[in-house]
Order: C-alpha cells, then sequence, then structure tokens
C-alpha cells in the first residue's frame, strides 16, 4: 500500500496476490476479496489473479473463471495475472489460453 500511496497516479494496473489466501476460497469469498482490494487501491484497475498449481487462493477448476466472468460481465476485470509459468508449462499453458479467451469475449 505504501508504494500505491506514492506512486498510485502513475500506477495503471495492481497485481493483487488473490492466490495468498487460503486454498479452497470460494467464489463467493474471492468477489469479496476483490471488492476490498479494489476499494482499497481507489483509481486502480486491480488484476485478478490465480496460482496454477492450484495451492493457494480460488483455483482454476474451482471456480475461477466463473468469478472472473462475473467480474468481466459488471465490467470490473481487468486482467488476469498468472503464478507461475513454470507449473503452467507443464499443464500446456492451458489456464492462460483460458484466460486469453474469457478477457478476448466482448461484454
Amino acid at each position: 500500500m505504501a508504494l500505491w500511496r506514492s506512486y498510485g497516479h502513475i500506477i495503471d494496473y495492481v497485481n493483487f496476490q488473490f492466490y495468498a489466501y487460503d486454498k479452497g476460497t470460494s467464489v463467493s469469498e474471492f468477489l469479496d476479496y476483490f471488492g476490498k482490494q479494489s476499494s482499497s487501491y481507489n483509481g486502480g484497475k486491480v488484476l485478478a489473479s490465480f496460482i496454477s498449481d492450484g495451492s493457494g487462493g480460488l483455483a482454476p477448476d474451482n471456480g475461477f473463471f466463473t468469478a472472473c466472468s462475473r467480474l468481466k460481465s459488471e465490467g470490473n476485470l481487468h486482467g488476469i495475472f498468472v503464478w507461475s509459468a513454470d507449473d503452467s508449462k507443464g499443464l500446456g499453458f492451458k489456464y492462460e489460453k483460458q484466460s486469453q479467451s474469457l478477457l478476448a469475449i466482448p461484454h
């Protein structure tokens, strides 16, 4: 937050690590967390994020893209941050491709 307070006027996107929340985060919890962080970074475009190995937060196979679809329909999905490419490579970058497809859909 200190960085945001000092440089928020020149920062376009905020990569908040939603995958640092507990593994098994629900869609409704994720949306609540997203709303709270978006309020904290007033004026910043908060990116939804997940960890590709599913070790924390809302996993891609447990509703992450459902939550993102809801955010997109509300005009609040500014992008998706994926951690990490090392884990994603073994999956053929499945979730990155799914993220790109979702972001490309006009709403």
